[in-house]
Order: C-alpha cells, then sequence, then structure tokens
C-alpha cells in the first residue's frame, strides 16, 4: 500500500485548561505533573445514589465566565485562556471553533426537569431553558463569544476531544481557516453519574490507573482548550508556538458498545494512523499520555495495543486520579497538560497507581528531567470510537 507523506506539524500558540485541578494551565499543571488526588465526594448536586460518588468538581470557576450553563461556562474559561492576546489582534485572519462535548446543555436541562416535576407551570419556560440542550449550541455558543467566522461540534463520547483537536489541524491545513480553537468541555452531571454507576463502571474509593486493584472511573468535568494556526497567521501575530500538532489517527471498531476490543484494535488502528501522519516511527515516542480510566477491560486493551506496536512500550502516565474522567474533554485537557510535560521536560506520575498488575506487565512511571520532544495522546470511547494524537515542541 502505498503511504503517504507526513504532513506538516501545526503550531499550537494557546493553550486553556479549567478543572478540580485549578482554573487556568499553570494552576493545574503542578497538580498533574505530581499525580496529585484532586478527588473528592460529590458535593454540587443530589444524584440518588447511595453513596456519593469521589468526582473532580469545579466549584470556583470565576464569576466572568458564567455562561447558559456549566457546560458552557467551562468551555468559555478554557478558550479565553487559549485566545489569549489574539483575541484582539487578529485583524484580517479567520478564526474557527471545534467544540466537542457529550452533556452540552444537560446540566441546565436537568435542573428545569427537577422544576418541571414539582410545578408543571415551569413548562412556560420550556424554549429558552432547553434551548441550549443541544451540543451545537455550546459552539455557536463560543463563536459568538469571540466572533469567529465558523464552528463545528464532534462528539463521539470520550474520544472527542482529541478528535477535535484533529480536526482543528485539518481545517487549518487545508486552509478553511487561519486560526482554529478546538475546545472539550463537559460538566458533571445526574445522567452520567447515574448511567455510569448503573454499568457498573464507578470505583467507589477511586479510580486506580493500571493497578492490579483498579475497579472503574472517577468522573470529572472541565475543559480544555488549544488554538492552533497557520504559520503565516503565527507569523503574522508574532506568535511564539507552544508546540506543535503533528499527526492525528481516527478509527471506529464498533466492538461493543460500551467495551473495547480486547486486543485494542481500533486504537491500534488510530495510532499507528497518527504516526504515519507524523512521519515518525513509534521508537520515536518517548512518552505516552494513554487514555488509563482504571477499568479493568480497558487498561489491560490500551497497553495490549501499546506492546503490540512499540514493543518495548516507553515511559507512560494517567492523569485520571487527578483530574477525574472528564469524558470529552479528558482528551484536550491531558493534551494541554502533556505539552507542558514536554516543555518541563517530565513524565507525569500516574495518580492512584500503586501495586502491579501482573496481566500487564508494566508500571507507568514518572520522572523528572526526562528528554521528551514528542509525545503520544490517546483517547478512546464508547462504541469503539478512538482517537490519537502527537504532539512535538
Amino acid at each position: 500500500m502505498e503511504t503517504l507523506p507526513a504532513k506538516k506539524p501545526i503550531p499550537i500558540i494557546g493553550m486553556g485548561a479549567v478543572s478540580c485541578a485549578g482554573v487556568g494551565v499553570a494552576a493545574g499543571k503542578e497538580a498533574v505533573f505530581e499525580g496529585r488526588d484532586c478527588l473528592a465526594p460529590l458535593s454540587i448536586f443530589e444524584t440518588g445514589l447511595k453513596v456519593p460518588p469521589l468526582c473532580g468538581q469545579v466549584l470556583d470557576l470565576p464569576k466572568e465566565f458564567a455562561g447558559p450553563n456549566k457546560t458552557a461556562s467551562l468551555a468559555l474559561c478554557a478558550a479565553n485562556e487559549a485566545m489569549g492576546g489574539v483575541r484582539n489582534r487578529r485583524s484580517g485572519l479567520t478564526l474557527g471553533f471545534v467544540v466537542a462535548t457529550t452533556v452540552a446543555g444537560m446540566t441546565r436541562s436537568e435542573l428545569f426537569y427537577k422544576a418541571y416535576k414539582a410545578d408543571a407551570a415551569a413548562i412556560a419556560n420550556a424554549g429558552e431553558e432547553l434551548s441550549f440542550h443541544e451540543p451545537a449550541a455550546l459552539s455557536g455558543f463560543l463563536c459568538e463569544k469571540f466572533k469567529g467566522n465558523g464552528f463545528h461540534t464532534l462528539s463521539t463520547a470520550c474520544s472527542t476531544g482529541i478528535h477535535a483537536v484533529g480536526m482543528a489541524k485539518r481545517l487549518v491545513e487545508n486552509n478553511v481557516y487561519d486560526l482554529c480553537c478546538a475546545v472539550g468541555s463537559d460538566a458533571l452531571s445526574i445522567l452520567t453519574l447515574r448511567g455510569f454507576s448503573s454499568l457498573m463502571l464507578i470505583d467507589p474509593s477511586g479510580c486506580k490507573p493500571f493497578d492490579k486493584r483498579r475497579a472503574g472511573i472517577s468522573l470529572g468535568e472541565g475543559a480544555g482548550a488549544m488554538l492552533v494556526a497557520s504559520e503565516k497567521a503565527a507569523e503574522s501575530l508574532g506568535a511564539v508556538p507552544v508546540g506543535y500538532i503533528c499527526g492525528w489517527g481516527a478509527s471506529a471498531d464498533c466492538h461493543h458498545m460500551t467495551a473495547p476490543h480486547p486486543h485494542g484494535l481500533g486504537a491500534q488502528k488510530a495510532v499507528r494512523a497518527a504516526l504515519d501522519e507524523a512521519g515518525i516511527a513509534p521508537r520515536d515516542i518517548p512518552m505516552i499520555a494513554t487514555h488509563g480510566t482504571a477499568t479493568p477491560d480497558n487498561d489491560a486493551a490500551e497497553i495490549i495495543a501499546m506492546k503490540e506496536i512499540f514493543g518495548a512500550v516507553p515511559a507512560f502516565c494517567s492523569m485520571k486520579r487527578t483530574l477525574g474522567h472528564t469524558l470529552a474533554a479528558s482528551g484536550i485537557l491531558e493534551a494541554v497538560f502533556a505539552v507542558c510535560a514536554m516543555r518541563d521536560g517530565l513524565v507525569p506520575r500516574t495518580g492512584g497507581f500503586g501495586q502491579i498488575d501482573e496481566a500487564i506487565g508494566l508500571a507507568p512511571q514518572g520522572r523528572r528531567g526526562a528528554a521528551v520532544g514528542r509525545c503520544l495522546k490517546n483517547s478512546f470511547g464508547f462504541g469503539g470510537n478512538n482517537a490519537a494524537a502527537v504532539f512535538s515542541l
């Protein structure tokens, strides 16, 4: 089969993050680097579950980022940081948004439904209360806020965040936009907490990625954003890239509605596609920021897939004990901190890990003083949706 030439890396000229680890990239990165446990018993709403699960909650979002719902507020906060000074300096440059979410306006819809059950007269407000329910409303909200030229919406479960980065890359390299802001955002909701609980995928003692004792995920909320630009646009803005997106891979193996393929076949395809687009070999990757959800099946399948591709698997980490599993935000939020880790010359520690699983045979190892010029970021979702991206300095 003919091998296509590698695509040119696309500059990342801004990043934003908000999570339970802190508001802003700088506020959250040390917690991620140290593998700090930022989970706490859910306190922001009642779920009806017998015991409040440990979650990553954003409790101190500044009021200036108030949106029509919490998912929008989180997205606005992260996008505002990523846009930085470019917001008012992009005269003549086109700007697009690619937004990843699964929850979208669900949090506000849940509050409305509760009010409606208490008083049927609340139905008079249904139009206003449900107008931001759909994911595309979030994309349009951000595009209007930043006076963008177009917006795109993605929702492929937990792989969505990395797909958003890859799509933003594609839109810039195909000259659709000069600048494109990829944003992934999800807020905690009753639907997701009860849903994962019904699947028996939540660990009541907190997630333990790749650990022998792992028993499920810990949900979180947050947002991540990356502003990518053409080289010409970056130069005209005088922007110094913080890193580059070099390759994006996507696949859909459709093995099962919720479970991964046991050998990670779809994951392998996505990773190989990302490496091919970047024009590099597996040996050129010194660090993997894994999906690492801490469910027994997902962690095992991901390592099987990485062993098949890399042979000797490079240093890897999971950020889920620090950030929680932020669903559609997870891929891009964790990619932001992976780029930070490369810039600081380290591999983040994996919070929650303490005991090696002989069935996996590998342990995540955080270390400082590491020469990390490239990173692979994996994100895998329900329905066999797989995404992978290669980042570099």
